[in-house]
């Protein structure tokens, strides 16, 4: 059954963080959603909306959690699809709930695998990181042994559908479940990848729709692609440096003690609660303005019987500090148990999903205005914390310099050539010049920056130009690369390019491990590609796997491990079916390091343009334009050039309709609207900004150097041009993150992909380019 953006979705969760995560999996930009709180709400679903319940079931007997189960499947549309939100780990009330479901008559498919965090299903047994769950550690905080197999989470007989069946082709799939479906028994079935979770989707969804989906966020990420809808729209805008936000840690994992401690590095105050919940502890001073962390004090490992207690009492503390604030308060709250009992304490009922910081962080907002982010216990690197912080606050705002009269640039000269500028706007550029951070001296005179390379999408091209760029014997001389991606990957490129004995390929744990000798590529091996992936070919695993690249690229770019990132090119339509739903590289890593807002650059020696809007519509793009978004792109392009050496910067703004609206002949007056007034800005603050030029003549000014920069309404308006007058050496820079970012400015050539013919001429100047930008490393 195909599923459309007018179906009724109802999903539940055990907890808090459980629900959260299903709701932004089931996120769509047609549907409304929302979680609530409370299962005893009767408030009928109208078409087009998900609702995801949590039950606050994880503590409770395993009568009352399948009680909770029931009170809310009752009286549902007969249309409506069912989710289970499970953990991955099999924690909880499986058992209760899973009987519960049954009983409904529905029939239940139990797919708990996530790939995204290495929780797999194989033969009926899960694993993490390739461990059984019986043999690891994850269950180091629960009072229970682990069970060996999902079978035995159960405690019933199940009909187990293994991965020979969900990788079959569809109509043996499909006969293979219908098998299962008919003993009545619920299906247990295998799943390592996004794939296999997508196939037993569709599959159920085309035999039965009333059959109970019960699965990991594994699985809710399936259903929300099966849902549609396109991407995302962006998370709201940092709030203020001086709005408090509480950050309160309620999980054992040992990870959240160096999150913790990362979080208090940047400045945030630190309250440790001492493990004595019954007893009142000493006042707390008033929250503050700025970030502030509440945690239990680790003096030992973690009393699996004291959680409960701890998180009430930590939730308590939570809201006596709130009642403290001077003014409205965020949250942040890790762990399902204490994001629940800090929720209730509040009195809130309901949350509103808008999207994910990082995987499992969800932010939503409350109806009385106020922003939580929520984030299971176990999930996220060191730098999660990080993350998030940056996510919801603005850095603090810094005293300005005092400014100084700036002189009116000279006009530009007839039949001026890039000549003009000897070296280019970035040949000699002062570090971070794109980034938008503040400037050091120029040329890099200390050690060399350290550019983690992102492998793209392993079924295009990526490999192919980074093993060639990587022995180019300019690169060693300028950065130090590590690349982030499949070391076996690689290895294979270098044998279709006739490379294999001139390259070492070396899997390090981290950049400090690294050595930089000629004929040596390191690579932080995150291991995620089948050794059978074809050349070529659209994969939601090459997908998946090209986002996590890019995701431990952000996280090592912000601790400061690394000086800057290049990346190789990724597949869009790849990404979303591998459940990571932004438009490109620029969003993704605005999103990855909580920036609001950043522009696209595209630098060849012959023309480099900025973006006002990229991967949109064209309507939409339209739509999106004002003169706020004009103003600032112009303004991220000007400094760019400024601190690259451009002392005063010639810049051709183009407009939106053909020659430019020809003074109302063409469109609605939107050149009027939506540049004039930015460029009347501008000017004032004497910035060389002119137009709005029709485009067509804006690029042939350019190509023959009139303009050190073209601003581009919208995606193909600056790319077509670019990809004519200098596509080979063509390199995209995003202008407004806080760390370096580079790319090569192609795609991932499937057509081309595995043959060993791709061009490397664009990641080598990507590469040089990063350099330019990059600072030295500081330590």
């Amino acid at each position: 059954m195909p599923l459309g953006p007018g179906q009724r979705v109802l999903a539940v969760a055990d907890d808090l963080s459980g629900a959260a995560e299903t709701a932004a999996a089931l996120l769509s930009r047609t549907t409304r959603t929302r979680v609530l709180l409370d299962p005893r709400t009767d408030t009928p679903a109208p078409a087009g909306t998900t609702t995801v319940f949590d039950l606050d079931s994880r503590q409770l007997s395993a009568a009352d959690a399948a009680a909770r189960i029931t009170t809310v499947l009752t009286g549902l549309a007969p249309d409506t699809v069912v989710c289970k939100k499970v953990d991955s780990l099999l924690r909880g009330n499986l058992a209760a709930e899973i009987a519960a479901l049954a009983a409904t008559g529905r029939g239940v498919l139990l797919a708990p695998a996530l790939p995204a965090e290495r929780r797999t299903v194989r033969d009926g047994v899960p694993h993490t990181d390739g461990v059984p769950l019986h043999t690891g550690d994850a269950w180091r905080a629960e009072t229970a042994a682990p069970p060996r197999s999902v079978a035995e989470a159960l405690g019933v007989p199940v009909a187990l559908l293994g991965l020979q069946a969900v990788r079959g082709p569809d109509h043996h799939l499909r006969a293979a479940l219908r098998e299962a479906l008919a003993t009545g028994l619920p299906v247990v079935a295998d799943a390592e990848t996004d794939a296999d979770l997508d196939a037993l989707l569709a599959a159920t969804l085309d035999i039965d729709p009333r059959v109970v989906l019960a699965g990991s966020a594994g699985l809710a990420l399936a259903l929300g692609r099966t849902l549609g809808g396109g991407p995302p729209a962006p998370l709201p805008p940092p709030g203020p440096a001086t709005r408090p936000l509480l950050v309160v840690v309620g999980t054992a994992e040992p990870v959240a003690a160096e999150q913790v401690r990362r979080l208090v590095a940047d400045g945030a105050a630190l309250y440790a609660l001492d493990h004595a919940p019954s007893h009142p502890g000493p006042a707390l001073p008033p929250l503050r303005p700025g970030i502030t962390v509440l945690t239990p004090r680790q003096d030992g490992p973690p009393d699996p019987a004291a959680a409960r207690s701890i998180a009430r009492h930590l939730a308590r503390t939570a809201a006596a500090l709130l009642d403290t604030a001077p003014g409205p308060a965020d949250l942040v709250l890790t762990g399902g148990e204490t994001a629940r009992r800090v929720l209730d304490a509040l009195g809130v009922r309901e949350l509103r999903p808008r999207g994910q910081v990082h995987h499992g962080a969800v932010l939503a907002e409350t109806p009385d205005g106020r922003t939580v982010v929520t984030r299971p216990g176990s999930y996220g690197g060191a730098d999660s914390l990080r993350l998030i912080a940056r996510a919801l606050r603005a850095p603090a705002a810094r005293t300005p310099p005092t400014p100084t009269p700036t002189p009116a640039p000279p006009a530009p000269k007839p039949g001026r050539t890039s000549q003009d500028h000897a070296k280019g706007p970035f040949m000699n550029a002062t570090p971070a010049a794109a980034a938008g951070t503040a400037p050091t001296t120029a040329g890099n005179t200390g050690a060399l920056p350290v550019i983690a390379v992102t492998m793209g999408d392993g079924a295009g091209i990526g490999p192919e130009v980074i093993v060639p760029a990587l022995l180019d014997p300019g690169t060693l001389g300028r950065i130090r690369p590590v690349v982030v991606g499949d070391a076996e990957r690689l290895r294979r490129a270098a044998e279709l390019l006739g490379l294999a004995d001139q390259v070492e390929i070396v899997t390090v744990e981290a950049p400090a491990d690294a050595e930089f000798t000629p004929g040596r590529i390191n690579v932080i091996d995150l291991g995620l590609l089948p050794a059978d992936l074809p050349w070529g070919k659209l994969s939601a695993v090459a997908g998946d796997a090209a986002y996590q690249y890019v995701r431990v690229a952000s996280e090592l770019a912000l601790s400061g491990a690394v000086q800057g990132i290049c990346t190789a090119p990724l597949n869009k339509e790849a990404l979303h079916a591998g459940g990571h739903l932004y438009p490109g590289h620029t969003e993704l890593l605005a999103h990855l390091t909580g920036v609001e807002e950043v522009s696209m650059m595209l630098s060849t020696d012959t023309v480099k343009v900025i973006h006002v809007t990229t991967h949109i519509g064209l309507i939409d793009a339209v739509a999106r334009i004002e003169p706020g978004l004009v103003e600032r792109t112009v303004r991220r392009g000007h400094d760019a050039l400024v601190r690259a050496g451009v002392e005063h910067p010639v810049i051709g703004v183009c407009g939106i309709n053909p020659h430019a609206g020809e003074n109302g002949l063409f469109g609605y007056g939107e050149e009027e609207e939506k540049i004039v007034p930015a460029l009347e800005v501008l000017r004032a603050d004497g910035i060389d900004a002119r137009g709005p030029l029709p485009a067509d003549t804006a690029f042939f000014l350019a190509g023959r150097g009139d303009y050190d920069l073209i601003v581009a309404m919208y995606h193909d308006q600056g790319h077509g041009p670019v990809k004519i007058l200098g596509l080979e050496a063509g390199v995209n820079l995003t202008v407004g993150l806080p760390v370096i970012r580079t790319s090569v400015d192609h795609g991932t050539a499937f057509d081309i992909a595995g043959t060993g013919t791709a061009d490397p001429g664009s990641m080598i100047e990507a590469l040089r380019q990063a350099a330019a930008l990059a600072p030295s490393p500081t330590g």
